[in-house]
């Protein structure tokens, strides 16, 4: 038991035991239940599934679902023999629009087989670490992997600044070695949107990413009030120029070089400063945040109550976007974020459920086998296979369109149909 399980004193006081004086075991159970406690296995990692939070809902509802549905009618589809329709009818200045879905996935070396046939229960040996780790970073269209036609030729690759093949990014990880937010970014600029340019010419690409933090980082000189300082100068970082939207004018974030105040003269200009310049400083002043004490929580949640709420509630500071999506808009294509705790919506996650059943079927118990593996198991998922992902993911989006709750039967019968059910859940 541990130390806050403490019982209340009329209960101590009536189940000692009349001899020894101490409570028994049964009781001690039955009272930590009553307590709310229960008896459960210790798990490594802990899941909290959000699909039904109300910022996610509100997400979902409000953003990702009519955004999704305006492009819908732009799209480019794929019949069954793997064809290219392209969209009718498309407005004045309208691309055709392709989706290119991205996710991260990890292999292991020691990661094998999940069930065998045994003989008289005798167990395989198998190493009891998962072994050293290979991370995939990919991307999907619709049709099947993001990759170069075959109508160009390996030699021409090269002279057409084709960094490869296809899209996949492959990382050892382990000790200090993780993938980044830069990471992300030039993995997107420098392979996929070149292989996209020349795979789909004339398209505009709507890149689909997890709501993780490495997809939303910011850019080191972003308008962000986290990190400004009160004051000028000081530790704090070097912003971008805002724009004050009421005086429809830019409002640079340093003091010009030749400032009549030579202390200031080419520092940081503070939060005050800038609240100042847009007429925003109260006269009774603004602390920096808001503290959290033992009777109070931190920042209003209806705003205006410190110097950050107040700046951050501006339209330049809260329309910064990440640096992700501003470098790939820059080169003219789309990025959009799903819902968080939402993976039935990316279609790339049944992908990585066929790589990973190939390769635990394949494992060979190391890492060099592990190298020549992995990417057999990318190609061994096929772009029909991949057509269905996007089909069902499609469904799934008609469902949350519709209104209707993930998890209950009226969402999985109209999403799951009975010949679409999975018969060999081994792979899965």
């Amino acid at each position: 038991m541990t130390g806050n399980t403490e019982l209340p004193r009329e209960a101590s006081s009536r189940v000692k035991s009349r001899f020894s004086g101490k409570i028994r075991n049964r009781t001690a159970r039955r009272w930590l239940e009553k307590l709310g406690f229960s008896w459960r296995k210790i798990q490594k990692g802990i899941y909290v599934d959000g699909h039904e939070r109300s910022d996610v809902v509100r997400y979902r509802q409000e953003v990702f679902l009519p955004a999704f549905n305006e492009i819908r009618p732009f799209l480019v589809a794929w019949d069954e023999g793997g064809q290219m329709i392209m969209p009718q009818n498309l407005p004045p200045g309208q691309k055709p629009l392709v989706l290119v879905t991205h996710d991260e996935s990890t292999f292991n070396a020691n990661d094998g087989k999940r069930r065998v046939w045994m003989k008289d229960g005798k167990q395989p040996l198998r190493p009891k670490a998962r072994g050293k780790g290979l991370m995939v970073s990919d991307f999907l269209t619709p049709g099947g992997r993001l990759a170069v036609p075959d109508t160009i030729s390996d030699a021409e690759l090269s002279t057409r600044l084709l960094p490869r093949r296809y899209a996949t990014e492959y990382f050892i990880y382990g000790k200090d070695k993780y993938w980044q937010g830069d990471d992300m970014v030039d993995h997107t600029l420098k392979v996929a949107i070149p292989i996209f340019n020349a795979t789909f010419p004339g398209c505009q690409a709507i890149f689909l990413f997890d709501n993780a933090s490495n997809h939303s980082s910011y850019a080191a000189d972003a308008l962000r009030v986290d990190n400004m300082n009160l004051h000028p100068g000081g530790k704090q970082s070097w912003l971008r120029d805002g724009f004050i939207h009421e005086k429809g004018i830019p409002q640079s974030m340093r003091f010009p070089a030749d400032y009549y105040d030579r202390n200031l003269a080419g520092k940081q200009k503070g939060i005050k400063r800038v609240l100042q310049e847009r007429g925003l400083w109260p006269e009774r002043g603004l602390v920096l945040k808001c503290p959290v004490t033992h009777n109070r929580p931190g920042c209003d949640s209806r705003g205006g109550c410190c110097a950050r709420r107040v700046l951050g509630a501006e339209k330049d500071f809260r329309d910064q976007k990440g640096r992700l999506q501003e470098e790939v808009e820059k080169l003219g294509h789309r990025v959009l974020f799903y819902p968080k705790f939402h993976c039935e919506l990316n279609f790339i996650e049944r992908y990585w459920c066929q790589a990973k059943w190939f390769a635990r079927e394949n494992c060979g118990y190391d890492f060099e086998a592990l190298k020549a593996t992995v990417p057999e198991a990318l190609a061994s998922v096929t772009a029909s296979s991949i057509r269905g992902f996007y089909r069902l993911a499609l469904r799934v989006i008609d469902a949350y369109s519709a209104g209707i709750q993930y998890g209950t039967a009226e969402f999985k019968d109209t999403v799951y149909k009975t010949h679409r059910r999975i018969e060999d859940k081994s792979k899965w």
